[in-house]
């Protein structure tokens, strides 16, 4: 990859014109530094256009194929549903572009083994959008950890009631609360592990699963040196708080910690390693941040981003694939 040292903002397109390309466009468009979508595409041009008309973007295109042969476009944003990702990631790769992919990127370990291979192979970035990472409140607390004594335990949920009409309730679209939902706070304790040089280890999972239809319930725990309850669910309000404690201490990563703004103290007297509690909010739904990381990403030649690595999202993708597997309950 040669070095991008344009100050020019980082020209993305998006494949996929649903309601997540649409929130990352106003979140870019809105609120970014270095990025600007430029181009919209779907399989038809007509929703493309609507698209494209609605947020001011000056090119729209009916096929994604259009949109990895677009000089306009430096960098694209996956937006499709799931099972759709890797053979876009492909394609897009294949055309020289950079690829931010909606998470969860892939739903087999061994096609992201491929595309990060292929991205590498080609000088190209190829990252998953787990956005939390790239939020300025969760940089602050992953800076801090190691002044922390002994963290040794994670708490956390994300779980809603999802309309069973839809997608999340399809097996044949990989749905389930696992793949959608779970991956979340997967990433959460691998980033922590990772930051704290810990060894992750295998979870125990335990599914809400009949025979034939998606987990609409998950549940990951961890025994290691950073134990860990994490949950997931497509049927249920689950806690929208996360909780990291050790001996005498705790932290609550306050309200959605997945869009983290606030992380306050909750463990009596503040030590020295927690002078004040973390209040950083952003603009918009904040996906503005992993834009402007990865386009940073891009100027620096960069091939795999260090807040949101590679090797931690094929951790997690394992950890989901493999515990899938069995149907336990």
């Amino acid at each position: 990859m040669q070095d991008r040292s344009s100050d020019q903002p980082l020209r993305w397109g998006i494949a996929g014109a649903g309601a997540i390309a649409r929130r990352f466009c106003q979140d870019v468009n809105g609120h970014a530094s270095g990025s600007r979508v430029v181009a919209i595409a779907a399989r038809d041009q007509a929703r493309a256009q609507a698209f494209a008309d609605e947020q001011g973007l000056p090119h729209a295109h009916g096929s994604y194929q259009a949109l990895a042969a677009s000089p306009q476009v430096e960098a694209v944003y996956v937006a499709v549903i799931h099972p759709e990702h890797a053979a876009l990631i492909e394609l897009m790769l294949l055309a020289g572009k950079h690829v931010l992919v909606e998470k969860p990127a892939v739903t087999r370990v061994a096609d992201w083994d491929r595309l990060v291979r292929l991205a590498a192979g080609r000088g190209l970035l190829l990252m998953e959008a787990m956005k939390v990472m790239c939020f300025p409140a969760m940089r602050e607390l992953l800076g801090r950890l190691a002044a922390l004594p002994a963290p040794d335990r994670l708490r956390a949920a994300f779980g809603s009631v999802q309309a069973r009409d839809g997608k999340l309730f399809d097996p044949a679209l990989a749905g389930g609360a696992a793949w959608d939902v779970g991956v979340y706070p997967l990433w959460l304790y691998s980033a922590l592990c990772h930051q704290l040089g810990l060894a992750a280890g295998e979870p125990e999972v335990t599914l809400s699963r009949q025979a034939g239809e998606v987990d609409e319930a998950a549940r990951f725990d961890f025994s290691g040196p950073l134990k860990a309850e994490l949950a997931a669910s497509i049927v249920a309000d689950l806690d929208k708080s996360a909780w990291l404690s050790g001996p005498g201490w705790a932290l609550e990563l306050v309200g959605k910690w997945w869009n983290p703004q606030q992380i306050a103290w909750r463990g009596g007297d503040p030590l020295p390693a927690w002078p004040y509690d973390i209040a950083l909010p952003v603009g918009g739904g904040g996906m503005q941040h992993e834009a402007d990381h990865f386009a940073a990403c891009v100027r620096q030649g960069l091939s795999d981003s260090p807040w949101v690595p590679q090797a931690l999202s094929r951790q997690v993708l394992g950890w989901v694939e493999r515990g899938l597997l069995p149907a336990k309950r």
